[in-house]
């Protein structure tokens, strides 16, 4: 609800990045999960930090990353809990790992333009504090004057942050960030081995586009497992042309990683 928690709750990104580089780096290093959790130390986000000691300790009573995962769900994101989970059972974590980390160090980019562009409902707030509270003035003097303000700045600092967080997400639910959430997800899903009727219904929640949503709200598993990704997306107001003729090619082809990962790139570029 404060101020200081929404703009925390914005670099949520950068922490998640910092876990999985360094645990998959670990691994990459021979040790094993207890070993490499316990060796990164202490993060600076409450909600990563409950993540890595719930895996730690589970590691540690030999349980295994994909159990963990799904006995807490609410600990990450559903994308992330399906792709532990299908790193784990194929014996490619350290891969799936590299993927997210890549991903949470976009998604932290992204973020900090959506950050600062917070810089400005704070200091319409602060700004306000100060306006609205000078009737206080001219009835009761600076002492009066200076109480309201204290009282009127320390009440949006503490309730702030539900504002905040609403334009946050209201900045970050443009097609600027959410399209290339989508196809990110997409390639990471099916480079980690994931079912491509349950890689398409992770990566539209993922990307937070309510066109894309609304698209495959009343879709079954099986139309979403079975119907081609051009096919399925198309007179979809948030697909553009030029990405349903890049998904043609990645059926057409089977190369879903290059060819899409080359289209999201291409679309990264142009929005710099």
């Amino acid at each position: 609800m404060s101020v200081l928690g929404a703009l925390r709750r914005l670099d949520e990104s950068r922490f998640r990045a910092e876990l999985y580089r360094a645990w998959g780096t670990g691994l990459g290093a021979g040790f094993t999960h207890a070993v490499s959790l316990e060796q990164i130390g202490r993060s600076g986000s409450e909600a990563t930090e409950e993540l890595r000691r719930y895996l730690l300790i589970g590691a540690q009573q030999g349980r295994g990353i994909g159990a963990l995962v799904k006995a807490r769900p609410k600990l990450c994101e559903p994308f992330e809990a399906a792709m532990l989970s299908a790193g784990d059972e194929a014996g490619t974590l350290d891969a799936t790992l590299r993927l997210l980390a890549d991903h949470h160090a976009r998604e932290y980019k992204r973020m900090l333009k959506v950050r600062m562009l917070m810089g400005y409902p704070v200091f319409l707030g602060v700004l306000a504090s100060f306006l609205l509270t000078q009737p206080f003035l001219r009835r009761g003097g600076w002492k009066a004057y200076m109480f309201a303000i204290a009282a009127s700045l320390t009440a949006f600092m503490l309730m702030g942050g539900i504002l905040l967080s609403i334009l946050a997400g209201m900045a970050s639910s443009g097609a600027a960030y959410t399209l290339p959430r989508f196809v990110r997800a997409l390639v990471m899903g099916v480079e980690a081995g994931l079912p491509l009727g349950r890689t398409v219904r992770l990566a539209v929640d993922l990307s937070g586009n309510a066109d894309l949503r609304a698209h495959i709200a009343k879709r079954s598993d099986r139309e979403l497992s079975t119907t081609p990704l051009a096919t399925l997306f198309e007179r979809c107001r948030g697909v553009p042309p030029g990405l349903l003729d890049q998904m043609r090619i990645a059926e057409a082809t089977g190369d879903y990683g290059n060819t899409l990962g080359r289209y999201v790139e291409m679309l990264e570029t142009a929005k710099k």
